[in-house]
């Protein structure tokens, strides 16, 4: 390849690897309480982002690089990040848990629901958590917000035992050691623990 159109290709490559990681970061900012949930669901996609942002980086300091010592030192990097992401993938795909989701509408309004993620770390009962959710809205628009997380895997923490719409406007989440109450702001959608 003539030098001019590898040197286009590294820097397409590095724009591309690049622009997959701030699509990415947006996609993890995003998936904060409050955040738009679309948007969080499209990008907060580790594996493919990062991985193709990887694969182009390192097929652009392939490229790149004039001197023999710098090339070397510049692949050396890139293929050790790249065996490093790889074991980071394998090894959450091997410790990832079993999970289910539960939704429940609002009485009065179906644009917002409470949604209660159960995952399941293996046989033991005490590997177990639970996270609790209010969707509001929907398309561009909707937020996720999170009202909690209750993880069994830890003593003290209490068990779980139901979240449920108290009123149209009223989530209750209930454990063996507490009871939470948050209302939600009828305009807004934002839930706020009621005190």
């Amino acid at each position: 390849m003539p030098a001019a159109h590898r040197g286009a290709v590294r820097r397409l490559l590095t724009v591309a690897g690049l622009l997959s990681v701030v699509l990415y970061t947006e996609g993890q900012w995003e998936s904060r309480s409050g955040g738009r949930m679309l948007v969080a669901d499209l990008l907060n996609r580790p594996e493919p982002l990062l991985g193709s942002a990887l694969a182009a980086l390192i097929t652009a300091a392939w490229l790149g690089g004039r001197r023999t010592a710098t090339r070397t030192a510049v692949r050396a990097v890139a293929v050790t990040a790249g065996v490093l992401f790889l074991i980071g993938v394998l090894a959450v795909h091997v410790s990832a848990a079993d999970e289910t989701r539960s939704r429940q509408d609002a009485p009065t309004r179906p644009e917002r629901t409470l949604v209660v993620v159960h995952r399941s770390y293996g046989s033991e009962t005490e590997a177990n958590s639970w996270q609790i959710l209010l969707e509001t809205g929907s398309g561009w628009s909707g937020r996720r917000w999170s009202l909690g997380t209750v993880d069994g895997r830890f003593p003290g923490e209490g068990a779980f035992l139901a979240a449920t719409w108290t009123g149209p406007d009223q989530v209750t989440v209930v454990t063996d050691t507490h009871r939470r109450v948050f209302n939600v702001d009828p305009d807004t959608g934002e839930p706020v623990e009621a005190r």
